[in-house]
């Protein structure tokens, strides 16, 4: 079972500089990487099964966005089916965390993940 965070608790532990893993599971990487909360890998959801298990034990906490809810939700519980067990989702999306008035940065260049 994967669990849903609200943005402000994502900005609430960005200040507490809590430990985990940050993930934009949307499909466009260059989108993504031009514009994403600060700390974010850029992986598509088709492709985080293969990128995550390379880079991350299962165990790591894993906090999950896209470009909508449902889609984030869709890639945490994927993860979770998976044997990933520490996996949040977060319940909004980056227009929802920018018009709050948090901070985004560029990643670019963005790395372009292969299949």
């Amino acid at each position: 079972m994967v669990t849903g965070i609200r943005i402000e608790e994502l900005k609430e532990k960005m200040d507490r500089k809590d430990t985990f893993v940050l993930v934009n599971a949307a499909d466009n990487v260059s989108v993504c990487s031009m514009d994403a909360v600060k700390g974010t890998y850029c992986i598509p959801k088709k492709q985080l099964l293969g990128q995550l298990g390379v880079l991350f034990s299962k165990s790591v906490h894993f906090v999950i966005y896209c470009v909508t809810e449902q889609c984030a939700e869709e890639a945490a519980k994927e993860l979770s089916q998976h044997g990933y067990t520490n996996v949040e989702f977060v319940m909004g999306t980056l227009v929802e965390w920018k018009d709050k008035g948090y901070s985004t940065e560029s990643l670019w260049p963005a790395y372009d993940w292969h299949d």
